[in-house]
């Protein structure tokens, strides 16, 4: 996928999620003086949950996708099946009559702490913010502040924003954009992208590299066999 740099990009109906958190993000783009974006995916970022997916075909074959390539293998398969061309085909998909079951993911379901991760994610460097930025409905950001509490994070040092399963390449130029300065230069000039998913790499990457947004740093989450690691991708 192509850069598009626009929230107007976004789906109409899953735009509405994002805009209660949208609109806080640009009043504390508007108070603080802020040049570097920390963005951390949820699963398999932070932590690893035992949440799941569980989906009927409209031919009635049933599948239980337990991680996230199993999610995305599954989801692009059937999306070329039946001819869709989205960066998340879910609502797609259940408009040609497939049953998919999300609930597990509006909760936060046995987490394991990913320390690697929640080490940086604990650390506040000059002129950054920390932002959690989940492919999970509105729904869960109560549950994702609640267990950063629970593992010694305080929650008011992070914003989440939930995209619905939409591109976060696109809110990420959008968050770059929105701090555009009279010289038509925007005043955020890194960001450091954590995330496991080799999908959601891609697409960030696609919407900041080919016109230098700003200085990306990649901060793949790997697991091994004797736990996780961090795999540095630049642009």
């Amino acid at each position: 996928m192509g850069p598009c740099g626009s929230l107007k990009s976004l789906n109409g109906i899953n735009m509405k999620l994002l805009l209660e958190n949208w609109r806080e993000y640009l009043n504390e783009m508007e108070e603080e003086v802020i040049d570097t974006l920390r963005i951390f995916d949820f699963d398999e970022t932070i932590a690893h949950t035992r949440s799941s997916t569980r989906v009927t075909a409209p031919d009635g074959s049933q599948a239980v996708l337990s991680n996230q390539k199993e999610f995305e293998d599954y989801m692009t398969a059937a999306a070329e099946k039946e001819g869709l061309d989205a960066f998340d085909p879910v609502e797609g998909l259940m408009a040609k009559g497939y049953e998919i079951d999300l609930s597990d993911f509006s909760q936060v379901i046995e987490p394991e702490e990913i320390t690697v991760v929640t080490d940086e994610l604990r650390k506040a460097p000059e002129n950054a913010k920390n932002y959690i930025l989940t492919a999970r409905r509105g729904s869960s950001l109560g549950p994702i502040l609640n267990y950063l509490s629970e593992i010694g994070i305080d929650a008011d040092t992070v914003r989440p924003i939930a995209t619905a399963g939409e591109s976060k390449g696109a809110v990420i130029a959008n968050m770059i954009a929105q701090k555009t300065m009279a010289d038509g230069k925007s005043n955020i000039k890194r960001v450091e992208y954590y995330e496991d998913s080799d999908k959601n790499i891609q697409d960030v990457m696609n919407h900041i590299c080919p016109d230098k947004l700003a200085e990306l740093i990649i901060y793949k989450v790997v697991k091994t066999e004797k736990g996780y690691s961090l795999q540095h991708i630049g642009c």
